[in-house]
């Protein structure tokens, strides 16, 4: 064997490992993208799932509007009897934009409910954060509303979420109506 031979197979070699590795890290690159949005979409599903339960079985839906679109707040039937005030209960959503975290809080209806009285300068420190990551979905370069009211008591959500060291970018959205709870609604008010 020749110098030269000795060359061009030690190129070659080169040529071949530089190929492999490049494929090695884009495979690594792809495996943490599908992870990210894997992560996202599960995350993301978990909560919309959560939201749409609470406004099917709603007496009352809220969007107020001092919140930009970024509150909703729902009273909620969650036992037997209608009329008994301990089968509802007020849930509440908010996008913190500051932290990009959807929070929500959740308590009996009535005076005493979390969900009373909110403002923007309410303190929602006792909230608790179910999904990081959360943005409003853009169209058109606006921002859409997180919640909008949807017909005259239904709302619809739209959110996406940002997951992982590429940003990857996950958009939910879904409407609820809720279903009728009958004549005799308990519990106080939740706004």
């Amino acid at each position: 064997m020749t110098l030269a031979e000795l060359l061009v197979y030690s190129v070659l070699l080169l040529v071949v490992v530089a190929i492999t590795g490049t494929m090695l890290v884009r495979g690594l690159l792809v495996q943490r993208d599908v992870g990210d949005l894997t992560s996202a979409s599960n995350g993301g599903q978990v909560v919309l799932t959560s939201i749409e339960g609470a406004l099917r079985n709603a007496s009352t839906v809220a969007t107020p509007s001092a919140f930009g679109g970024r509150l909703l707040i729902v009273k909620t039937r969650t036992g037997d009897d209608g009329a008994a005030a301990s089968s509802w209960t007020c849930t509440g959503w908010l996008l913190d934009t500051t932290t990009q975290e959807l929070l929500t809080v959740s308590g009996a209806s009535g005076p005493g409910s979390p969900t009373v009285g909110l403002t923007t300068g309410s303190d929602f420190s006792s909230w608790h954060a179910v999904l990081t990551g959360v943005t409003p979905t853009r169209k058109a370069g606006v921002d859409q509303p997180i919640f909008s009211a949807e017909g005259a008591t239904g709302a619809q959500v739209l959110f996406d979420v940002l997951e992982g060291a590429s940003n990857s970018r996950v958009t939910f959205g879904t409407a609820a109506i809720p279903r009728p709870q009958g004549t005799g609604i308990g519990g106080g008010a939740c706004t």
